[in-house]
C-alpha cells in the first residue's frame, strides 16, 4: 500500500494504544476520548484489511497480525521521527520566527482570534517569519512534541482533557451541528420523531479525532457504526453533505455560507449541537522570546 498522512496517524494512535495497554490507557497520552480512539483503530483495521486488537468483556490483546502490523510500524515511525529531527536541525533558523499548528476550517470562525494576534505581534517584529500549519488534532501534538511546532491551535470536546504535557490557554467555543442537502431524506421530516428515526438510518459523515456528541440523544454511535467514512478534515464531509448523500457534522460556523443560500439545511440545531472547546497549546519546556509574545497575546483575547 502507498501510505498518506492519515496512514501514519493511524499507525501512531495504533502504536500509543498498544504501549498503554488499551483504549482508555491511552486517552491521556493521547488527549482524545475512548469512542474516537476506538473509530481511529477501526478506521486503520479497514485501511489494511486485518484485525489488529481483540476489545471486549475479554480485555484488550493484540492479534498476531496486529503484532506484526506493530513491529512495522514501530520501524517506519522511527525512521520517519529520526529524519524529521535532522531535517529540522538543517533547516533550524534565527530566533525571530514562529510556527503555528492550526486544525482545518478555523478561519472562518469569528470568535478566533489568531489573525488579530499575528498582527498584533508582527507590528513589533517587522521582520518576523511566520509559519502556519494546517494539521489535525493528533497532528499538532506531535509536531509539538516533536519541537517542529510552537503553538498550536486546537478544540476538544467539552469537559475533555488535554494530555498533562502541555502548556494550555482556553481561548474560545466552537459549536458544530448536523446538516444535510435539501433533497436528503432527513430535510423532510416533518417533526422530531421522524427527523431522529432518519437519522439512525443516515450515513453520518463526521471529523475522524471528534468523539461522538450525539450518542445520548440518538442512541447511536456515530463514530463506530460509521467508521468507514470518517473523514480526516471537515472540507471532506462539505463535499459529503453537499451532495446529498450523507449528513455531515461541521462546525456552525463553517457551514453557514451555504445554509445562507439554502444548499444545506440545520437538522434541529438546538437539540443535535456539539460544543468544541479550543485552546492554544504548547510545551511546558522553556519558549523563545517571540512564542512568549505570541502566549501573551493569545491570553489576552
Amino acid at each position: 500500500m502507498r501510505l498518506s498522512d492519515v496512514d501514519l496517524r493511524l499507525l501512531r494512535v495504533f502504536c500509543a494504544v498498544v504501549e498503554a495497554g488499551g483504549f482508555a490507557k491511552a486517552q491521556d497520552g493521547l488527549g482524545i476520548s475512548q469512542p474516537a480512539i476506538s473509530a481511529h483503530i477501526a478506521n486503520l483495521e479497514e485501511r489494511l484489511n486485518v484485525r489488529l486488537c481483540n476489545r471486549g468483556a475479554q480485555g484488550f490483546a493484540v492479534t498476531d497480525e496486529g503484532q506484526r502490523v506493530l513491529e512495522q510500524a514501530h520501524q517506519l515511525l522511527e525512521i520517519i521521527d529520526v529524519s524529521a529531527r535532522k531535517l529540522d536541525q538543517i533547516g533550524r533558523s534565527s530566533g525571530k520566527q514562529i510556527r503555528l499548528g492550526i486544525v482545518d476550517c478555523t478561519v472562518s470562525d469569528p470568535e478566533n482570534p489568531t489573525v488579530e494576534v499575528i498582527q498584533r505581534v508582527r507590528e513589533g517584529v517587522p521582520d518576523l517569519r511566520i509559519k502556519i500549519g494546517v494539521y489535525d488534532f493528533l497532528d499538532c501534538l506531535s509536531e509539538l512534541r516533536g519541537g517542529r511546532l510552537d503553538i498550536a491551535l486546537v478544540g476538544i470536546e467539552d469537559g475533555e482533557q488535554l494530555p498533562d504535557d502541555l502548556q494550555v490557554l482556553p481561548l474560545y467555543s466552537e459549536v458544530s451541528g448536523l446538516f444535510c442537502a435539501p433533497d436528503h431524506p432527513c430535510a423532510e421530516c416533518a417533526n422530531s420523531a421522524d427527523l431522529e428515526a432518519r437519522l439512525r438510518e443516515a450515513d453520518i459523515a463526521a471529523y475522524s479525532f471528534l468523539s461522538d456528541p450525539m450518542d445520548v440523544q440518538l442512541g447511536i454511535d456515530l463514530l463506530d457504526q460509521n467508521a468507514g467514512i470518517s473523514q480526516a478534515n471537515i472540507e471532506s464531509i462539505a463535499y459529503l453533505a453537499l451532495s446529498g448523500t450523507h449528513v455531515g457534522l461541521m462546525p456552525k460556523h463553517y457551514a453557514s455560507r451555504w445554509v445562507e443560500t439554502r444548499q444545506l439545511i440545520p437538522l434541529a440545531p438546538e437539540r443535535h449541537r456539539a460544543i468544541s472547546q479550543f485552546h492554544a497549546v504548547r510545551m511546558k519546556s522553556p519558549a523563545s522570546e517571540i512564542s512568549n509574545q505570541f502566549w501573551e497575546e493569545f491570553s489576552k483575547a
